[in-house]
């Protein structure tokens, strides 16, 4: 029975620490205040805010843990340094500060040392839902300006024109590039197709040397550049060097370009970028 309430605890512990539900209508993605930035790269070698996230999980579940093993001693423990902790993440984001409620702490670290389950499952609920709260409002913005890089500031050099662009200038020249394999081909004008491809193909293949800076290993970097689409790529010039091009097989292997190659990719990276952008703006 004892089990089984420490179980139903733990679970109600994950659930106030993943982060709140918000309807579409609702969501509104701020920029992270600037206070947070001296806790990440570049401005401190440590992601500390992470860090400190960390501490005070550990020492929130460290409850449960011992709570479920009977370690009384490093459940006391663990329910001091809950508070310590929670009071010190309190104060390093000024922005934050009603996000926190250090009353709710220090009567669970209380309740936690009556070492009574329902009790304990009574408290957690005050301090939980602040961090609910917290990661509802703030997660996905902290994690589009901390943890993914600003495609706003990394330059292409076209190897056509041989010049140098900005991310989405390029993108769009590669957009455009792609239309004109297509629109050709169409069209049934295949030496044109033939050499949108080959402009196409080398801006597309460009982007493994950009892609690697980030994506350093193999698998990762070939994920969008790999076999597949360089067999897409001969498929396609195949198709438009032959007496009579077939237009399922040069379709089929557009498609693959488009969806292993520009969705994928796309899928991963657009969104953040985009909201990226939408901040810089302001």
């Amino acid at each position: 029975m004892r089990t089984s309430l420490i179980n139903s605890l733990l679970f109600t512990l994950m659930l106030f620490l993943i982060p709140l539900q918000l309807q579409a209508k609702d969501m509104v993605v701020k920029a992270p205040p600037e206070s947070l930035g001296k806790y990440y790269p570049p401005e401190s070698k440590e992601p500390k805010w992470i860090q400190q996230m960390h501490k005070m999980s550990g020492n929130l579940g460290g409850v449960f843990v011992n709570l479920r093993e009977k370690d009384w001693d490093n459940l006391d423990k663990n329910a001091d340094q809950f508070v310590e902790s929670y009071k010190e993440a309190s104060e390093m984001v000024p922005e934050w500060e009603e996000y926190f409620d250090l009353k709710a702490a220090k009567e669970f670290a209380a309740a936690a040392k009556t070492h009574d389950g329902e009790k304990i499952g009574k408290a957690v609920g005050a301090v939980g839902k602040t961090c609910g709260k917290c990661h509802a409002d703030n997660s996905i913005s902290v994690w589009t300006r901390f943890h993914w890089p600003s495609f706003h500031k990394i330059k292409i050099t076209d190897p056509i024109e041989e010049k140098e662009l900005d991310f989405g200038k390029y993108m769009g020249l590669l957009s455009g590039t792609f239309k004109g394999v297509t629109v050709n081909f169409k069209e049934g004008q295949y030496d044109r197709s033939q050499k949108a491809l080959r402009a196409f193909k080398s801006r597309f293949m460009e982007l493994k040397s950009t892609c690697s800076k980030c994506h350093t290993t193999d698998d990762v970097k070939l994920f969008y550049v790999g076999e597949n689409v360089a067999q897409a790529f001969d498929g396609l010039q195949k198709e438009l060097t032959a007496e009579k091009p077939n237009p399922g097989n040069f379709w089929k292997n557009v498609g693959i370009l488009g969806k292993q190659g520009c969705k994928n990719c796309h899928l991963t990276h657009r969104s953040y970028a985009m909201i990226q952008e939408r901040w810089e703006e302001k």
